[in-house]
């Protein structure tokens, strides 16, 4: 039977959110947190900054994790390009969990 998901210690939210917010400042971007909505969401990231520069190193922002990211959503605002991006359990970590599934995972693995 598969176990029901556990929410992340603060402690190791924290961490990634430290992690994460160190990085954008080297790159010039600035960073907002939320609540992943799921028991396997650690935390949902809001990358703000220029739109070629938040495209070109979101990716080094999570680098090193060991964490899935899926995009929830972006958005050109006045002030600038904004990308929503959940991080998540990793799906070997969310295979096991009773009533979380993803619609990123009803296709399976993409080769």
């Amino acid at each position: 039977m598969a176990r029901r998901a556990t929410p992340p210690s603060p402690a190791f939210v924290a961490t990634v959110q430290r992690s994460v917010r160190d990085r954008a400042r080297l790159h010039g971007l600035h960073v907002g947190f939320g609540e992943g909505r799921r028991g396997t969401g650690i935390t949902l990231v809001v990358v703000k900054g220029e739109r070629i520069d938040v495209m070109r190193h979101t990716p080094d922002l999570f680098d090193g994790l060991d964490l899935d990211q899926e995009v929830v959503r972006s958005s050109q605002t006045p002030e600038g390009f904004e990308l929503m991006v959940a991080l998540i359990r990793p799906k070997r970590e969310r295979e096991r969990l009773a009533d979380e599934r993803r619609a990123s995972e009803l296709a399976g693995d993409l080769p």
